[in-house]
């Protein structure tokens, strides 16, 4: 089946349809549910490394493990374990990091009943020896402080009241991009934050005075009957060229947006523009593809099989 797609040039193209992602029954015995939220490429392992929502059982949950796939969308029947914590908690992100390394992101936010454990409250920097991953760096981003005393959200230029969810990790020359799915803009739109000297950063578990910015805000809105929908940030890739992929769906608690999108950001201040639609889907992740000529994008289909796609990169 296929679906035509606009690139932002506005070249009409045939995609294929998202296909389901192959667990195998070890895995699912392992864990309650699969739901991508992030993923990155690793060469040393021919195998993509995805990030869910939740991992482990009802009785075991929060295990800290990362899910491997192979190029033709197949989960291996073992996680790759992270060493060095006892919970991963609400895992948003994953990006390929300098020298083979990896960043994660958990979202920083609240739980259910309000709460934020440390677990909740995780950006790692994680270095793959074999089949483990290793914590070498570890910071809380919601202990950055802005002059004036105010926290992450002042930096952000955002109601310091709002409510915190990270979901887009990306990294380019020593900066890393935090991608906000919320709290909005007045606006509506999303923000992007830029952490320099992340490795130093996130190794000496301190953000320097100055070091954590706001890089630059996008609408990200989806058109409907309605009117528009505001939407956050699920995803961010950086790209070498210096523009960013941004996967977009609505946050929690506003409108629906009936699907989430994918949109291409140029270097500057110019808007996003919009790639693909995904009716009735979630994109949570993405990636470049191994042999580097397409994107990989992964999707949180809830409690049914969770989804992939190929799709071209932007031109």
């Amino acid at each position: 089946m296929l679906a035509l797609g606009i690139l932002a040039s506005g070249t009409a193209v045939a995609r294929s349809a998202p296909a389901r992602i192959e667990v195998p029954g070890a895995l699912l015995r392992d864990n309650a549910s699969i739901e991508p939220s992030g993923i990155a490429w690793s060469a040393a392992l021919d195998r993509y490394l995805i990030v869910s929502d939740d991992t482990g059982t009802e009785d075991r949950k929060h295990r800290p493990w990362v899910f491997a796939m192979s190029r033709e969308g197949v989960l291996e029947p073992a996680p790759v374990v992270i060493q060095d914590i006892d919970e991963l908690n609400d895992a948003e992100a994953i990006c390929a990091g300098p020298d083979g390394t990896f960043f994660l992101t958990t979202s920083h936010s609240e739980n259910k009943k309000g709460k934020t454990s440390a677990a909740r409250r995780m950006l790692l920097h994680m270095r793959l020896s074999g089949r483990v991953l290793s914590v070498i760096g570890r910071l809380d981003l919601t202990q950055a402080r802005a002059g004036n005393g105010g926290g992450l959200l002042t930096i952000a230029r955002l109601d310091p009241n709002g409510s915190l969810d990270i979901e887009g990790l990306a990294y380019r020359q020593g900066a890393l991009f935090v991608g906000l799915k919320s709290p909005l803009t007045v606006g509506g739109a999303a923000t992007i934050l830029r952490l320099d000297q992340a490795v130093e950063a996130v190794r000496s578990g301190r953000i320097a005075p100055g070091s954590l910015t706001r890089l630059r805000v996008a609408s990200l809105d989806a058109s409907r009957p309605s009117g528009a929908i505001h939407r956050g940030i699920s995803d961010l890739l950086a790209l070498p060229d210096g523009s960013m992929v941004v996967l977009a769906n609505s946050p929690k608690g506003l409108p629906s947006d009936g699907g989430g999108a994918m949109f291409w950001l140029r270097p500057g201040t110019g808007p996003a523009s919009l790639m693909h639609e995904y009716p009735g889907l979630k994109p949570e992740g993405v990636t470049v593809s191994a042999d580097g000529k397409e994107l990989v994008l992964v999707f949180d289909n809830d409690l049914n099989p969770p989804l992939w796609v190929r799709v071209p990169l932007p031109r």
